[in-house]
């Protein structure tokens, strides 16, 4: 079966958890503050606003509770997200507020954000759907207007660049995915980008244990002025999410990789660009407008023939699948679903991503263009 992502790992993984292996101690250390700070840097990035935790979900959650969303607040959330972010939004007691996207691009507008703010408007979720950003000067306008707080979820972005600032750094909060899907892996883990000090400073204080952060060897040394070690202190509640140096390590091995594996990536998508464009009735991803750099992680077509062709392929070893089904769609948030999103239904009725990860081979590659060609041809 040609899957639909699949990371690439080998020995130069491997030499650098063996490496941890060897230091005998696995947890959070040297190894997570250089991955940190190397992800930063390759971003162009101050690495003074990053902190690496468990998940992107993780740091999704935490973006509920570091902004302290209540009972009176409405959190704008796009209909195509990940599901993390309504479940999170419950949690808090806030209100989720739906908006459509644009049905080819799948990416929200401010036009669609304009029309559900209202004065209880506290903030929004932004996904850059497959890695290509949405247009973010005019989201930021409009969200500095209403104060708005603009949450980025770039976990499909982890090198895409709008207008030369990297995705997931340009509102009040960013976060990535390195689970065992994306392009780069640390089989599981996430990294986030928060714009206030004081906010970072709290984040990294909540996901360990709520320990001070001037603390640095964990629970033994964090009371400063205790003349029992053991002794600690706790500046808020906190729980334990936190990366370590295995994970890191891996991690830090996949960031050098990661230009070239990007470059495959981009490789594929323009030869589906190619090949596929004068196809059935297959449209293709939209080229935005503006400057821009993409990572290539999803490669989506639509057509009013989706889910026969996603049939066909997967009886031709092909693995396809529609990603993100729209949360109105989903009972558990169905109560919030009070408007149409004819958009969103569109994108729901005609959209696939078919394969694309840097493991892909030109036979794979191949094979997936001549299947669909070959299903049209039969129509």
């Amino acid at each position: 079966m040609i899957n639909l992502f699949q990371p690439t790992l080998g020995d130069e993984e491997l030499a650098l958890i063996k490496d941890v292996f060897t230091s005998n101690w696995l947890g959070k250390g040297n190894r997570v503050k250089d991955f940190e700070s190397k992800f930063a840097t390759s971003l162009s990035s101050n690495s003074v606003s990053f902190l690496s935790t468990t998940s992107c979900t993780e740091a999704i959650f935490l973006s509920a509770k570091l902004f302290n969303f209540s009972k009176s607040d409405e959190i704008i959330v796009p209909t195509i997200s990940f599901p993390s972010i309504g479940s999170a939004i419950i949690e808090s007691g806030s209100t989720i507020v739906f908006c459509d996207v644009d049905k080819h691009s799948l990416n929200v507008r401010a036009k669609d954000i304009q029309k559900v703010i209202s004065n209880k408007t506290k903030a929004i979720y932004i996904t850059h759907y497959g890695g290509i950003p949405c247009e973010m000067d005019e989201i930021i306008e409009l969200c500095n207007q209403h104060k708005i707080l603009v949450i980025e979820d770039s976990a499909c972005a982890v090198r895409s660049f709008y207008k030369g600032r990297a995705c997931g750094t340009i509102g009040d909060m960013g976060m990535w995915s390195f689970d065992a899907m994306k392009t780069l892996s640390t089989a599981d883990g996430g990294m986030m980008y928060i714009k206030d000090t004081d906010k970072r400073i709290e984040a990294e204080e909540s996901l360990y244990l709520g320990l001070p952060v001037k603390s640095k060897s964990g629970l033994d040394s964090s009371s400063d002025n205790a003349s029992n070690w053991w002794e600690f202190e706790m500046n808020r509640t906190g729980r334990r999410a936190i990366m370590n140096n295995v994970t890191a390590a891996m991690g830090l091995s996949q960031l050098n990789r990661l230009d070239d594996f990007i470059d495959k990536r981009k490789e594929i998508f323009e030869k589906y660009t190619k090949e596929l464009k004068n196809t059935g009735d297959i449209s293709l991803p939209p080229v935005p407008e503006f400057e821009y750099i993409s990572s290539y992680y999803f490669f989506w077509i639509q057509t009013e023939h989706r889910n026969e062709l996603a049939k066909f392929l997967l009886d031709k070893g092909v693995y396809t699948t529609f990603r993100y089904w729209p949360l109105n769609k989903i009972e558990l948030f169905s109560e919030y679903a009070i408007e149409e999103y004819p958009n969103s239904d569109y994108a729901a009725l005609h959209t696939l991503n078919i394969p694309l990860h840097q493991s892909l081979s030109n036979k794979d590659v191949d094979l997936v263009i001549s299947s669909i060609k070959e299903f049209y041809a039969q129509l």
